[in-house]
């Protein structure tokens, strides 16, 4: 039977666990308090859901098995990159279960989507599907202003109800109607409403560009804790020192010497979280901080709270 779910939350790790049976790892990038919703009408074939972030964030997403996804953004800030592309209001984002896919947010986020088994997208009528699976190869495909709103409408009046709806979905079969229905209506209008200019894949030389950001994530992530600077970044990456902050201004909208301060600051925060009582001066030399003061300034400037207070909260959540 269907189930709704409403999630919000202060943290992003928290956050990243909330969209069932999705893979996801966020880190926040913009300076503040972190807030996050995700509600889900969940559903034995697929979900109707939507995810609200009010910060800069990187998301390493992957959907769950065997599933399509179609979503749209409600509100998006400018600057925002999904997979490479750029992430506008009239974006309708495809993708698969079998894929990886990473978005950077520039600041507010708000999605609606809908996950449905892929044996759902088998039921489509074959230019459907067709069309479909070509999209899925786009990742994010620009829709004419009025399509976007129509897809937007759609399943937000869904999700809206979906408190209300899992009393009527009480047998398989309506799920799978209600499931099937606006499946078929987001592809045709998604189909009616693509714009003739779209490119069909991400330009070569775009892609070579999020190679050289994805190498240097890696050797940041695997060097958190070592007194590394931008020439060794550059040297891991097989980029210039421009190169480097060309690609990362492009697709991350940061610098990447702040792009691995902030690394550093939400992989802290993860220490302070998951310990009883780890000490604050040793947490900032291990991640690179020049003393518990510097340390505690950016923690401050990023997470809007200093690091005992984190330890307070995560350490009395310990104890309950």
């Amino acid at each position: 039977m269907a189930a709704w779910i409403e999630h919000r939350s202060v943290d992003v790790d928290d956050q990243a666990e909330a969209l069932a049976g999705w893979e996801q790892r966020y880190e926040q990038l913009g300076r503040g308090g972190f807030r996050g919703m995700a509600c889900q009408l969940l559903m034995a074939d697929g979900v109707l859901l939507r995810e609200q972030t009010n910060r800069q964030l990187r998301e390493q997403i992957r959907p769950p098995r065997d599933h399509v996804v179609l979503a749209v953004p409600l509100a998006v800030e400018p600057g925002s990159v999904f997979d490479g592309r750029p992430l506008e209001r009239e974006s309708l984002m495809v993708l698969n279960g079998s894929d990886d896919y990473e978005l950077v947010s520039a600041g507010e986020l708000d999605l609606v989507g809908l996950s449905v088994h892929r044996q759902l997208v088998e039921r489509l009528a074959p230019e459907e599907a067709e069309w479909l699976e070509s999209a899925s190869h786009q990742r994010a495909l620009p829709l004419a202003t009025e399509a976007a709103a129509a897809i937007r409408q759609l399943l937000l009046a869904l999700v809206d109800d979906g408190n209300g709806m899992p009393a009527a979905l009480d047998r398989p079969d309506r799920e799978a109607a209600l499931l099937r229905a606006t499946l078929t209506q987001t592809v045709l209008l998604a189909m009616r409403g693509a714009r003739a200019d779209a490119v069909h894949a991400i330009p070569r030389r775009a892609d070579t560009r999020q190679r050289v950001v994805r190498r240097a994530i890696d050797y940041m992530r695997a060097n958190l804790q070592a007194d590394i600077g931008v020439a060794e970044i550059c040297a891991a990456a097989c980029a210039s020192r421009r190169t480097l902050q060309y690609c990362f201004e492009e697709f991350m909208r940061t610098t990447p010497q702040a792009y691995l301060r902030a690394l550093r600051l939400n992989e802290a925060r993860r220490a302070l979280k998951n310990h009883a009582n780890p000490a604050i001066t040793a947490l900032a030399g291990e991640f690179g901080f020049s003393s518990p003061s510097h340390f505690t300034r950016h923690y401050r400037l990023m997470f809007d709270e200093v690091p005992s207070e984190t330890l307070r909260l995560y350490g009395d959540a310990l104890r309950e």
